[in-house]
């Protein structure tokens, strides 16, 4: 049985704005919150040395995949060879600059960012040092984790072997097993992550809940380190005292920030459904592909399963996002007190299953690094590739934009009046 001074801090839920009481951690435990059931803290051991051993092994799997040869496509005695850059540059060669930088930073910035950045942070923590802005930089590696897709693009490097089977032989270079072997370590090594390790290394003075709120100033919980902070009331910007993130009671012009960019990709969800994704050109055929045109070949190839992943991905969930969110956005509008509980689940699946769009987009990449082989058949990314990725970008932009807290205000408003 746990008793009040068992209770060692106060966490502030930020998917419900609850106050929680939270034991001491033991390992292998996770403690949620009582009323939404968010996931608030792990117990998790020192992850020091593990982590440090995982991003080295990252770094060095990193390397190989740039190096070697990535895939390679035998058609009529013809072969195409592929470095896993090869994508980005066509892409940019055939005037798409906006969708490379996109890949780029997915594939390549944001996982290197992210393993260098933990090696930064972690190898002088192992020696008793907190390096120079670790807060800041811990704080954008964990806030950038979604927009790194690696895990995304090995999926469109298989719908794309796959499609490409019965035209050419294909054949995975070394740094596709790399990949394969980065994914699951990356994967380990940022799910694995305690960040309780940094957060309770870094020094902060004052405006931290005590147990007792002074008048006239209230309680913020920050929402990159969970530090529950005493400030007054907010009339001008604060910063967190131990991460220096912004601190903030709901996320600022939530409802209209979201609005704004639900409404920009429903407008864009059109073209990038009806604008072809590839253009296909060979001796006396040409051929324009859209979204749905490749879930009918795979349909109608024998391929159901990757139809299936192409039509749930690329059409469904975007679809359906813009549904949850509209609806989420009315709810809050009309103060609604209906099921918060499940309108918070709804939420979260918004912003865990929007990043699994992109596949599309990577599997044009793949596509136009590979077929580059005039005169007998050559794949150029089409238009509609360029609304897709819009609509990928803006529908996570518009998950993240959307404060959860406000599905609750409406009941905490209720009882009030009650």
């Amino acid at each position: 049985m746990i008793g009040p001074k068992n209770f060692n801090r106060t966490i502030a839920c930020q998917d419900c704005g609850q106050l929680v009481q939270v034991p001491k951690m033991q390992d292998k435990t996770i403690a949620r919150c009582f009323r939404c059931n968010a996931k608030l803290l792990s117990g998790t051991p020192d992850t020091t040395d593990r982590t440090l051993a995982l991003a080295f092994t990252s770094l060095i799997l990193f390397v190989i995949i740039n190096i070697y040869p990535f895939l390679a496509m035998r058609i009529e005695g013809f072969v195409q060879q592929t470095h896993l850059i090869t994508g980005v540059v066509e892409l940019y060669h055939q005037g798409m600059p906006e969708i490379a930088l996109l890949v780029l930073l997915t594939i390549f910035v944001l996982p290197l960012f992210q393993i260098l950045g933990l090696i930064y942070i972690y190898l002088p923590m192992k020696f008793g040092y907190m390096p120079w802005k670790t807060a800041r930089i811990f704080r954008a590696i964990r806030h950038l984790q979604r927009w790194g897709m690696m895990e995304v693009y090995i999926l469109g490097i298989l719908i794309s072997m796959i499609k490409l089977a019965k035209m050419a032989t294909i054949i995975p270079g070394f740094a596709s097993f790399a990949l394969m072997v980065l994914i699951c370590i990356l994967t380990t090594t940022l799910s694995g992550l305690n960040p309780e390790d940094v957060w309770t290394r870094l020094q902060f003075k004052n405006k931290v809940f005590s147990g007792n709120t002074k008048k006239g100033s209230i309680l913020i919980g920050c929402h990159s380190c969970k530090l529950l902070c005493r400030t007054q009331m907010m009339t001008a910007h604060h910063t967190c005292p131990r991460c220096q993130a912004l601190l903030h009671i709901r996320k600022p012009n939530s409802v209209s920030r979201t609005w704004a960019l639900v409404i920009a990709a429903a407008v864009l969800y059109f073209p990038a459904n009806i604008f072809p994704v590839t253009l296909t050109s060979a001796p006396g055929h040409e051929q324009a592909d859209t979204i749905l045109s490749g879930v009918i070949y795979f349909l109608f190839s024998g391929s159901w399963h990757i139809a299936l992943v192409i039509f749930v991905a690329s059409i469904l969930i975007p679809l359906t996002k813009l549904i949850i969110l509209v609806y989420l956005l009315i709810s809050v509008h009309k103060k609604s007190t209906w099921k918060p509980k499940d309108r918070t689940r709804l939420y979260r699946i918004t912003e865990v299953v929007g990043r699994w769009s992109m596949v599309d987009v990577f599997v044009v990449t793949i596509l136009v690094s590979l077929v580059q082989l005039e005169p007998l058949a050559n794949i150029a990314a089409g238009p509609g590739v360029v609304y897709f990725s819009a609509v990928v970008v803006i529908t996570m932009l518009a998950a993240e934009s959307f404060d959860p807290r406000l599905i609750w205000d409406a009941m905490e408003e209720s009882d009030e009046h009650n």
